[in-house]
C-alpha cells in the first residue's frame, strides 16, 4: 500500500490531539502521574491481549536481543519520561502551547540523526531549525494566552523534555528497524518497557497509593479509557507503523502536526478562540518542521 507510513502518521497526529485534550482534563483532576501511569498499564494490557489474539502468545518472544534493547530503550525515554514530563506540561499551559512544544521534536530528531544516523543537514534544514524555534518562541511570549496552572517557566521546561524523550524515542526506534519486526510487536516492546519502569519508579517513591481514590472519579476513569484507546494503543501503534514505512524525518514531521489540529479542537470544545499570532506561530512552527524534512 502506497504512503501506509505517511498515512499512519497521520491517523495518530490526529488521534493525539484528542487525547491531549482528554489528558490534560484528567490531569487536572486525579494528577498528571496518576493518569499517566494508569494510560500506560491500560495500553499494555490492550496491546497484550491484542497479540493474544494474533498470535496466541502475550508477548514477542522471537524478538532479538538488539530489537528488545533498542526499542525496550526507546520506550523508556520516549513514552515514560518524556510523557511524564508532557502529561505535567498538559495541565500547567494546556494542550495547545503543550503540544506545540513537542514541534521541537523533530528538531531534536534531525540533530541527533545527523549525529549517529549520518543523515543530512543542509542550508534548509538549518533555515527549518531556526523557523520552528523562532515560531515557537514568538506564541510562547505572547502576552494574550490560555491561563496557566502554575509556573509558566516549568511549564516550558517540562515541554522541551518532553519533546526530547520524543525526539530521542523515534531515533531509538528507528535502530529497533533495523532488522524485521511487526509494528504490533515493536509497539509491546516500547510500551511494556515504559510501564514497567514508571510504575517501579512510583513505588520507590511511595507515589502509589493515591491510584485506589482515582476510580472513585468515573469520569475521569471513562477519559482515561477512551484516550488510552485512542492514544497510547492505536496512537503508538500508528506511530511505529509511521517510523518503519517512512523514514524518520518524514514521520516525526507529520506526527508533529498535532499542535495544528489542537488548535479547533481546543476552540469548539473549550471555546477558547486563540489569537492570529497564536495560530500564525504555530503554523510558522510546523511549517519549519515541514521544511526540515521535506526538503
Amino acid at each position: 500500500m502506497p504512503y501506509q507510513g505517511e498515512i499512519a502518521a497521520l491517523v495518530a497526529a490526529a488521534l493525539w490531539s484528542t487525547t491531549a485534550i482528554l489528558f490534560e482534563t484528567t490531569g487536572k483532576r486525579i494528577g498528571a502521574m496518576n493518569t499517566n501511569l494508569l494510560r500506560l498499564l491500560l495500553a499494555s494490557l490492550l496491546l497484550c491481549l491484542t497479540f493474544f489474539i494474533q498470535t496466541g502468545t502475550l508477548y514477542p518472544i522471537h524478538a532479538t536481543t538488539d530489537q528488545h534493547f533498542w526499542l525496550g530503550l526507546s520506550g523508556v525515554i520516549g513514552l515514560a519520561l518524556g510523557d511524564a514530563a508532557l502529561f505535567v506540561c498538559l495541565v500547567i499551559l494546556g494542550p495547545r502551547l503543550a503540544t506545540l512544544m513537542l514541534s521541537l521534536a523533530p528538531v531534536i530528531t534531525t540533530l541527533f540523526a545527523w549525529l549517529f544516523l549520518d543523515e543530512k543537514l543542509n542550508a534548509l534544514a538549518i533555515a527549518g531549525i531556526f523557523l520552528t524555534i523562532g515560531g515557537i518562541i514568538w506564541v510562547v511570549n505572547e502576552t494574550e494566552h490560555e491561563p496557566s496552572h502554575g509556573s509558566k517557566m516549568q511549564g516550558i521546561i517540562l515541554g522541551v523534555i518532553a519533546a526530547l524523550g520524543q525526539g530521542v524515542g523515534v531515533i531509538l526506534a528507528k535502530y529497533g528497524f533495523r532488522t524485521e519486526i511487526g509494528t504490533l510487536d515493536a509497539t509491546l516492546l516500547r510500551m511494556l518497557p515504559a510501564t514497567l519502569v514508571m510504575w517501579l519508579v512510583m513505588l520507590m517513591l511511595g507515589k502509589l497509593k493515591p491510584i485506589p481514590g482515582v476510580f472513585h472519579d468515573r469520569k475521569s476513569v471513562q477519559f482515561i479509557i477512551i484516550a488510552s484507546i485512542i492514544g497510547p494503543f492505536i496512537g503508538v501503534w500508528l506511530a511505529n507503523a509511521a517510523v518503519k514505512y517512512t523514514e524518520a524525518g518524514i514521520a516525526a514531521t507529520l506526527l508533529a502536526t498535532v499542535p495544528i489540529l489542537v488548535i479547533p479542537l481546543v476552540w469548539i470544545i473549550r471555546g477558547t478562540r486563540p489569537s492570529l499570532r497564536a495560530v500564525m506561530g504555530t503554523c510558522i512552527a510546523v511549517a519549519g518542521v515541514a521544511l526540515i524534512f521535506l526538503r
